[in-house]
């Protein structure tokens, strides 16, 4: 656990701890390392888990609309699904509408897996987040969620290439309960 008390921070002296502009990026960086040590065993590490994710929660789609979903060059994603499949994690099956398409579903070992590495990872959210109750991690990831979906809406750099936000595509339903509530 990260240890640090909100009561050491003095809100109204206004100092560096209290600027959110300060505050996300250490979080995000603290976050990255934490959660790509958590994901390392995937093959490919954190594209790997957000690959498995997104086709476990998600409607089967095209090697092309996941890479566009994820913010993934389609070349890269081409390889990145090889990876996954050569162990064993994922299929590439023809679309029933057309054959031509490709595509990408989990496999009983691809959701071993992602259970595996979802365990994991929120062990490493809980090291981040120690300090805060359960309902308070539970409203952090509401907020959290909330504003970065509001904040894709309002993005005007179409060339900047990252996860596109789609909480309507997630809703598969293969899921447990607990998968789909804020932890």
């Amino acid at each position: 656990m990260i240890e640090t008390e909100s009561s050491e921070i003095d809100w109204d002296a206004g100092g560096i701890e209290t600027e959110l502009g300060w505050a996300l990026p250490l979080t995000f960086q603290t976050f990255t390392r934490l959660g790509t040590e958590a994901v390392s065993a995937m093959p490919q590490g954190p594209r790997g888990y957000q690959v498995l994710v997104a086709i476990t929660t998600e409607e089967p789609s095209s090697q092309l609309q996941l890479a566009q979903r994820l913010g993934i060059d389609k070349t890269q994603m081409t390889y990145l699904l090889d990876a996954l499949e050569a162990e064993g994690l994922v299929s590439r099956r023809p679309a029933p509408t057309d054959r031509r398409v490709r595509h990408v579903h989990p496999t009983d070992a691809g959701r071993a897996t992602l259970d595996t590495a979802r365990a994991q990872l929120r062990q490493a959210e809980d090291r981040l987040l120690g300090t805060l109750d359960p309902d308070e991690r539970a409203t952090l990831r509401t907020l959290l969620a909330r504003v970065a979906v509001a904040a894709d809406a309002a993005r005007t750099d179409p060339d900047f290439e990252h996860p596109v936000a789609a909480p309507e595509r997630s809703r598969r339903g293969t899921s447990t309960p607990t998968d789909r509530t804020p932890s």
